[in-house]
């Protein structure tokens, strides 16, 4: 069954169910599906069809559900952009993809508009928002969707192993890399977790502050709630003080998180009513072993940490409901074998650290290769394994466990960074000769960004200057926080920066932007 069969089956049988909250909006099954359908005319009349690749740069929100399952519908390709993205790494992306249509949220036009005349391929772009404040060469997508029939266009024929999403994931060495999720691996990934990780109830409710751009509420939230029929709460961003509130007006039971989540839970002040919601799991990755039994404790909730990617299924580790390991990241699930290989590609002994490797189990269960990067793509397999650039280790019991990226990737706020995104636009300011960015202790448990600037002969440079530079240029949850100049780096034979020896020097005496007191925050 694919996702339109899916659809049409919920519409059927679960007509008046809820689906999905949003806000004040209550949306059932049968409410889904001529929102869809309308959505698969709109676009089907603008000459989308399959194969073919369409652009998301939008925040949470139902239309960004109906484009993607209109899409599904026509067999074309949701290429979800990060909303935070600017500059270069907007523009690269955009023209990367091919993609010839783009939706867009009124409220990141600043950011679009900046690059506009930097874009190759786009020959279509449709405004989601006021209908008046539509831009000259922008189509309405609210005036469109109120004409449009509500019976289903003709649908495409989809194969499993076709391509249903291209989600760009950040490279540690160069540009972000588009992997191809395909209309199998969507399916397989939600019913693999409704059915044997959270063994979803018929009261459960679902709850994400997480970005439909990403995997997590793609995979495990919406498609979640469309193969359980059970209901999901999608909210724009993530709110620590208004949290438990939300949870309770809601009567959410099941959320997911990032490990940052969990931390700035616990930071909120102690009361006695933390434990009084409803909530049984909180389901994620990267939740803090020094925290697990405390937050289960205050929260009343169990914690179950999996682990997963874009490329690997978003869930080829899980905990065991019945059976949960502080600290770990699961044993396999169905959907995939794991083990842990050396340089040579070798297994490793258990208790001994390697790279963590992933092999499906079940047919286009997971990506199917790098978009337009054949290279990328060989180099990432070996025989069916897929290098997941993760060092980690496998105990006596089978149960895996994370140790750290093997590359240059630097983590924060639920985020990979590319250490070369940050140096490229750093070493674009014309003071700089040459940068190296590095993930230094941050105080939730993930990472800082630390920037080590050689400055060219003669020139000055004020840190506070430097990070309005990035902000400028750069998604906020890149910008450093630390700067430290440097004379010169310490370099190999070959003249690389030997990055290792910048990280020894963790925080030192760095210039600090929050001791300065700037901050810097998300603009939508």
């Amino acid at each position: 069954m694919n996702i339109r069969e899916l659809i049409e089956q919920r519409a059927q049988t679960d007509t008046t169910r809820p689906f999905m909250v949003f806000r004040d909006q209550v949306i059932d099954f049968g409410t889904l599906q001529q929102n869809v359908n309308k959505t698969a005319n709109v676009l089907a009349d603008m000459g989308v069809g399959k194969g073919d690749h369409v652009c998301l740069f939008l925040p949470n929100c139902p239309e960004f559900i109906y484009i993607w399952f209109a899409l599904a519908h026509l067999g074309g390709v949701m290429v979800p952009l990060n909303i935070h993205l600017r500059g270069d790494g907007l523009t690269y992306i955009i023209n990367h993809c091919d993609a010839k249509w783009i939706i867009l949220d009124e409220s990141l036009y600043d950011e679009y508009a900046s690059v506009e005349k930097d874009l190759l391929n786009l020959q279509q772009r449709i405004w989601r928002g006021a209908p008046e404040s539509t831009p000259d060469h922008f189509i309405s997508l609210q005036t469109q969707l109120e004409k449009a029939d509500t019976t289903a266009p003709q649908p495409a024929m989809v194969k499993d192993s076709d391509t249903l999403g291209i989600i760009y994931t950040s490279g540690t060495t160069g540009r972000p890399k588009g992997a191809m999720v395909t209309h199998f691996n969507y399916i397989n990934t939600a019913r693999v977790w409704i059915e044997d990780i959270i063994k979803c109830r018929e009261d459960d409710i679902f709850f994400t502050a997480l970005p439909l751009f990403h995997a997590n509420a793609q995979m495990f939230t919406t498609m979640g709630s469309l193969f359980s029929g059970r209901p999901f709460v999608l909210k724009e961003k993530f709110s620590a003080s208004r949290f438990l509130d939300e949870i309770r007006q809601t009567k959410a039971t099941i959320f997911n998180y990032i490990g940052g989540i969990l931390t700035i839970l616990m930071k909120q002040p102690d009361l006695e009513s933390d434990a009084k919601n409803p909530l049984r799991i909180a389901f994620g990755g990267a939740a803090p072993k020094e925290i697990w039994r405390d937050f289960e404790r205050r929260f009343k909730m169990t914690i179950l940490e999996g682990y997963g990617s874009s490329e690997n299924s978003a869930l080829p580790l899980c905990n065991p409901p019945e059976a949960i390991r502080v600290g770990s990241i699961g044993k396999p699930t169905r959907i995939a074998d794991v083990t842990i290989w050396d340089e040579n590609n070798q297994e490793v002994p258990i208790g001994d650290i390697g790279e963590i490797m992933v092999k499906e189990k079940i047919p286009h269960s997971m990506f199917s290769g790098y978009y337009k990067q054949p290279d990328k793509t060989a180099a990432a397999w070996d025989d069916g394994w897929f290098h997941t650039g993760d060092s980690g280790y496998m105990d006596e019991d089978g149960y895996f466990y994370f140790v750290d990226r093997i590359k240059d990737c630097i983590r924060r706020m639920g985020e990979n960074m590319s250490s070369y995104e940050i140096e490229k636009t750093v070493n674009s300011n014309p003071c700089v000769f040459e940068s190296a960015a590095v993930g230094v202790p941050a105080e939730l448990g993930e990472d800082d960004v630390k920037i080590y600037v050689v400055l060219l002969p003669g020139k000055r440079l004020d840190p506070a200057d430097l990070i309005k530079f990035c902000e400028e240029r750069m998604a906020y949850f890149m910008v450093p926080r630390y700067v430290e100049f440097l004379e010169a780096f310490p370099k190999t034979a070959t003249e690389r920066t030997q990055k290792f020896e910048l990280r020894k020097k963790g925080i030192g005496e760095a210039w600090d932007r929050k001791k300065a007191g700037i901050q810097v925050v998300s603009k939508p």
